[in-house]
């Protein structure tokens, strides 16, 4: 009868023990998930703000170039561009 309780015992402890191990491991992988995705996000996010920043700089000197001012003297340029210069800080 002793070996009979033992073996139910070894069982349940068993049980309860890959139980135990089951959700620790499946909670794992939500986090390693969770991290991966949060990875993936950031580096989205990091190609979005580049190509912002591309795209920015292109307008700028798209600008810059629509509102130049036709050379009178090379090695000055004129009033209103200094302004239109000044105006983008």
């Amino acid at each position: 009868m002793a070996r009979l309780w033992f073996v139910v015992a070894l069982c349940v402890g068993a049980g309860a023990f890959g139980f135990h191990e089951g959700g620790q491991r499946c909670e794992a992988r939500h986090a390693i998930a969770a991290i991966e995705k949060a990875e993936r996000a950031a580096q989205l996010d990091a190609e979005r703000i580049e190509v912002a920043r591309q795209r920015d700089n292109l307008v700028r000197e798209l600008e810059e170039l629509s509102n130049a001012d036709p050379v009178v003297v090379e090695r000055c340029i004129g009033p209103n561009r200094v302004r239109r210069l000044n105006a983008l800080r």
